[in-house]
C-alpha cells in the first residue's frame, strides 16, 4: 500500500469562500465606479484599476482551489453533527455516497446547508446508507429524502418505535426510492466506489439495532474506508473470524461515537487503520469518546480525529493515494 502523508489544515468551505471573494469583487467595483463617475475619470482608467483589483483578489490563497480538486480522487466529509453521524463519500466520476444523517434533535438545515455545499442546491445521492434506525444516525432522514435527489437507500431491516423512523418510513415512500436491507457477503460497484457489507448477517433476529447496523467497507483506487455504526466488540469479534484481513482498511470511523463497547483491541489490529475518526458532541453526557477508546488508538500511533475537536474533517484521496486531511478547527 503506498505510504500516505497527512497535512492538517484550517479551513473554510471553499467553495463559500469562492462567492465571498466574488462578492467582495462585485462590491469593489461598485463602489469604484460610484466614485469614478463622480470624479470624472476615463473609462480606460476604470477598466484598468478593475483588472488590477481582481487579479489582486484572485491571488489569494483559497483552501481549495481547481488543481487541488482535479488531484482528487474521492473527497470523504465527516460532517459535524454534534451528538450525531453524518459522512459523505464522493468519488471523482460523480458518485455520491452519504452515510446516516445526523441526530433527531438537530437543525435540519445543519445537514441540507453541508450537503449544499458538496453536491449542489438539491443535488444527487445515488446512495444513503442509514447504518441502523437509532436517531442519532436517521435523525433529518426525512429532510435529505424531501430535497435531494436520492437514488437509494439501505437499511439493517430492524424496524424502530421512534417517531423519527416513522417520518423517514414516509419519506420513503412519498420520494419512492429504490430500497434494500443487503446482508453480509454482499459487494455492490457503484462508480468509482466499491462496497463490500459485512454486517448484518443473515440471521439478525435477536439482535439489537447497534449490532445489527450496516458495516461496510468502501473503496476508491487502493484506498479505503471502513465503518461499523454502532456494533459492540463482540460482534467485532465476529467478524474478525468470518473475514480477517479482509476488513484492513486505511480509514476507520470508531464505533458507537468512540464508546468504550466498540473498538476492541483485536479490531484495530485486524482493520490496521491509518487514520481514524470519530462523529460527538462536544461535552456529551454519554463521555463520547471514552478515554480508553482514546488511548487503545493512539497507542497505535493512529492519527486520530473527532468533530468534537476538529469541527468537520475532510480527507481527500489524491491521485498518488495519498492523504490530505483539513480540519474546520485546530486542535
Amino acid at each position: 500500500m503506498t505510504k500516505k502523508k497527512y497535512r492538517k489544515k484550517r479551513t473554510m468551505k471553499g467553495k463559500i469562500y469562492s462567492v465571498l471573494l466574488t462578492t467582495l469583487f462585485v462590491g469593489v467595483a461598485f463602489l469604484l465606479g460610484m466614485w469614478a463617475e463622480r470624479s470624472n475619470v476615463s473609462a480606460n482608467w476604470i477598466e484598468s484599476s478593475a483588472s488590477e483589483i481582481y487579479k489582486y483578489i484572485q491571488s489569494l490563497e483559497l483552501p481549495f482551489n481547481k488543481k487541488d480538486i482535479d488531484e482528487n480522487i474521492a473527497e470523504m466529509h465527516f460532517f459535524d453533527m454534534g451528538q450525531g453521524a453524518s459522512t459523505l463519500l464522493q468519488a471523482k466520476d460523480g458518485t455520491t455516497i452519504l452515510i446516516d444523517t445526523g441526530r433527531y434533535d438537530a437543525d435540519k438545515t445543519k445537514i441540507i446547508n453541508y450537503l449544499n455545499d458538496e453536491i449542489g442546491i438539491g443535488g444527487k445521492i445515488d446512495l444513503l446508507i442509514f447504518t441502523h434506525n437509532d436517531a442519532d444516525h436517521i435523525g433529518n432522514g426525512d429532510a435529505v429524502l424531501d430535497y435531494f435527489q436520492v437514488k437509494e437507500v439501505w437499511m439493517n431491516g430492524m424496524d424502530h418505535t421512534t417517531q423519527t423512523y416513522s417520518e423517514v418510513l414516509d419519506a420513503m415512500l412519498e420520494t419512492d426510492v429504490d430500497y434494500k436491507e443487503p446482508k453480509a457477503g454482499e459487494k455492490l460497484d457503484i462508480g468509482d466506489v466499491s462496497i463490500e457489507v459485512y454486517n448484518p448477517s443473515l440471521e439478525v433476529k435477536n439482535a439489537t439495532q447497534n449490532d445489527a447496523s450496516l458495516v461496510t467497507r468502501l473503496s476508491v483506487g487502493e484506498t479505503a474506508l471502513i465503518q461499523s455504526g454502532d456494533i459492540s466488540s463482540q460482534v467485532e469479534g465476529r467478524l474478525i473470524e468470518e473475514y480477517n484481513n479482509k476488513l484492513q482498511s486505511d480509514i476507520m470511523i470508531l464505533g458507537h461515537h468512540g464508546s468504550n463497547t466498540s473498538t476492541s483491541e483485536e479490531w484495530l489490529e485486524t482493520v490496521a487503520p491509518e487514520v481514524a475518526v470519530y462523529q460527538a458532541g462536544v461535552e456529551n453526557h454519554y463521555g463520547h469518546p471514552h478515554i480508553e477508546t482514546i488511548k487503545k488508538v493512539t497507542d497505535r500511533s493512529v492519527a486520530l480525529y473527532g468533530t468534537d475537536r476538529h469541527g468537520t474533517i475532510q480527507i481527500n484521496i489524491r491521485q498518488n493515494n495519498q492523504l490530505e486531511i483539513l480540519t474546520e478547527e485546530e486542535n
